[in-house]
């Protein structure tokens, strides 16, 4: 994607290199900012353990990369931007597989038909578990499946944004997805079981997200404005 955006093959390798390690990295930091409780004898921030990030942090940081880069490589980073949507989409909805599968970032318990109950994880947990099925009792909890919720929302939305977006300035399927991906990310907020402060979940989260859409939508509007007026500035002549 990034070889038919105008990028060296080469170039394209480190660049992609250089925003993994950063999304990494960024991730951690998030994560450590706004779950500080997690952090402690068995996870440290520094730790190369693959456990401990969250999204946005990572997305933040793979960000400041491609920026610095468009910016020393003098290349327009719109273009970069629509050319990176499609495989970071399907990297989201595979990662949500694996969280899935894992039987983590689940949602809240549910009595709905929609419930999954999820093993439980830990020794000490399924220790518990044994001791309380004997007397007929369980811990298993029915819980809002919302990793398969935003691995389906993530694809659903992609058609669009790559269809609707190509026929719009460049930068629209980027900021289209944005959008898109914001939103159904803020509807999905009140189903996640998430281990985080109060303040964090009602408030930080739901002003990222709404701060976000509205980034998008005036950028959008923005730049095929631009592009409209330009149209409108050339003379029409009839042959």
């Amino acid at each position: 994607m990034l070889k038919r955006a105008g990028m060296r093959p080469l170039r394209a390798l480190c660049l992609i290199a250089l925003m993994a390690a950063a999304f990494l990295i960024g991730a951690r930091l998030w994560n450590y900012a706004v779950n500080p409780a997690a952090y402690g004898s068995t996870l440290m921030w520094y730790s190369f353990r693959l456990a401990g990030f969250s999204m946005y942090g990572g997305l933040l940081g793979s960000a400041l990369v491609l920026i610095f880069w468009a910016g020393f490589g003098r290349m327009r980073i719109l273009p970069l931007l629509d050319a990176l949507t499609l495989p970071a989409a399907i990297a989201f909805a595979l990662a949500r597989v694996g969280c899935f599968l894992s039987g983590c970032c689940y949602g809240v318990p549910t009595s709905s038909i929609l419930g999954v109950v999820f093993p439980l994880r830990g020794g000490a947990q399924e220790t518990l578990d044994s001791m309380l099925s004997m007397v007929g009792m369980s811990l298993a909890t029915a819980r809002y499946p919302t990793q398969l919720f935003e691995l389906s929302l993530a694809l659903i939305g992609l058609v669009p944004a790559l269809i609707i977006g190509k026929r719009m300035k460049g930068g629209s399927v980027f900021l289209l997805y944005g959008i898109w991906f914001s939103a159904f990310r803020l509807a999905i907020l009140p189903l996640r079981s998430l281990p985080y402060e109060d303040l964090v979940v009602n408030a930080v989260y739901p002003a990222l997200y709404i701060t976000l859409i509205a980034i998008g939508v005036a950028a959008l509007t923005f730049v095929n404005k631009e592009t409209a007026q330009l149209k409108a500035d050339v003379p029409y002549v009839n042959i």
